[in-house]
């Protein structure tokens, strides 16, 4: 049958829960029946061949989306189809992937060429430039524009004057703390340079998660949007429409789980939790487990105690 494209991110939300749901429950489960329109989605799910569970994803990036994302993610999708990389890319906030060629030649490379981290995930990695250059030779601080902004103060008290960096090709840092450290004792090497009042050119590797979909196809995850307060108002008011709607889509079941997908840079970071805390909790009541789904990982906010769950306790 011939895949559509872009990939219903409700159906990955569901595919991404269930590789963590398998593990973690040890138990086999299987989709019977979906029913998604790419924003919310509703899946019955058979448990070691003996119970029921509905499963409802909220996909917050739906009304975030516009045609020429979609169409930039419909284009790496079926680029990794082709390949038979069955994944989802995580597209850090605010980073757009190629439309057109080489990017998606070079983008698809990076993906099969992505290392394995210790949680379980993969790091793809992109050669990017960083330009430095100082504006003044009084004080001791760099400003930052793009994905360094918000580590500018491990720079103050050690360059020699006042610097620009721009770092608008760098969406995210690689995991490792060494090489997070290694690209910041580079920087400041460059600033001591002679060459200092002019554009240094700092090479660098922008970092973005991969996550296998267990043969499933390709996702890519993400929004075109940058973090900001409005941003985050239209995550919250979208979030509670989506919950109200699933609420009326909930039906008998031995038990209930409720998936949020979302965008975050880093997923120690992410403010999906913390915007269903904010709300009334009798918008997601009636589901034994409820999970966030970012940056390659499914998190588990509501979760009942070992023994609690049918499945969850020694066949009898």
């Amino acid at each position: 049958m011939e895949r559509p494209y872009p990939a219903d991110l409700a159906e990955a939300g569901l595919r991404l829960f269930l590789g963590w749901f398998g593990p973690h429950y040890a138990r086999s489960a299987s989709v019977e029946s979906l029913e998604s329109d790419g924003a919310i989605g509703t899946a019955r799910v058979r448990v070691g061949r003996r119970w029921d569970l509905q499963v409802c994803v909220a996909n917050t990036l739906a009304p975030e989306a516009d045609v020429q994302w979609e169409a930039e993610r419909a284009a790496i999708e079926e680029r990794l189809d082709r390949e038979g990389q069955s994944v989802a890319l995580w597209v850090p906030r605010g980073a757009r992937p190629p439309s057109r060629e080489p990017g998606i030649s070079e983008l698809a490379a990076a993906v099969r060429e992505s290392r394995l981290l210790e949680d379980g995930r993969r790091e793809m990695r992109r050669p990017v430039t960083l330009y430095l250059r100082r504006v003044a030779t009084t004080g001791s601080v760099v400003t930052i524009l793009g994905g360094l902004s918000g580590h500018w103060a491990q720079f103050t008290n050690r360059v020699p004057g006042s610097f620009q960096l721009n770092s608008r090709e760098l969406f995210r840092l690689p995991a490792s703390a060494a090489e997070r450290e290694e690209l910041a004792e580079r920087i400041v090497l460059a600033a001591g340079q002679p060459l200092a009042d002019e554009n240094q050119a700092i090479a660098a590797e922008d970092c973005w998660t991969v996550t296998p979909l267990d043969g499933w196809r390709a996702a890519v995850i993400g929004t075109p949007l940058a973090e900001s307060d409005e941003a985050a108002a239209g995550l919250r008011r979208n979030l509670r429409r989506q919950l109200r709607e699933l609420a009326a889509r909930r039906e008998a079941a031995d038990a209930h789980a409720l998936v949020v997908l979302g965008a975050s840079t880093y997923a120690e970071e992410e403010k999906l939790s913390w915007a269903l805390r904010g709300m009334d909790p009798m918008l997601y009541s009636g589901y034994e487990l409820l999970t966030v789904a970012t940056d390659g990982l499914v998190r588990p906010i509501l979760q009942p105690g070992r023994g609690a769950l049918p499945w969850d306790a020694p066949p009898g």
